[in-house]
């Protein structure tokens, strides 16, 4: 999801990176295509269960970094036209 973002915000500004996101076939790559050149309607279903395997204080995961992710992605995809729906539960 962070290299999505680093797409999303290229793109917005003067998307030098569209030759990285364009024809690679990870799946940063291919999220970014979807979501910034085909998609037009995006619903986001975001869980705010707690992984119990998350909860090694030693693991990069953290609850409120999920849910930045999805507010940060969906401004970056509002900017870009795209009509955003975020459901959490």
């Amino acid at each position: 999801m962070n290299k999505v973002i680093q797409y999303a915000k290229d793109y917005l500004g003067e998307n030098e990176l569209y030759e990285q996101w364009n024809f690679k076939k990870d799946g940063a790559s291919l999220i970014s295509r979807l979501l910034f050149e085909e998609a037009t309607d995006i619903n986001f279903y975001v869980g705010r269960a707690v992984n119990p395997a998350h909860q090694n204080p030693d693991l990069p995961i953290n609850f409120n970094i999920k849910m930045n992710l999805v507010e940060e992605l969906s401004a970056c995809l509002k900017k870009m036209g795209k009509r955003i729906k975020v459901s959490y539960f």
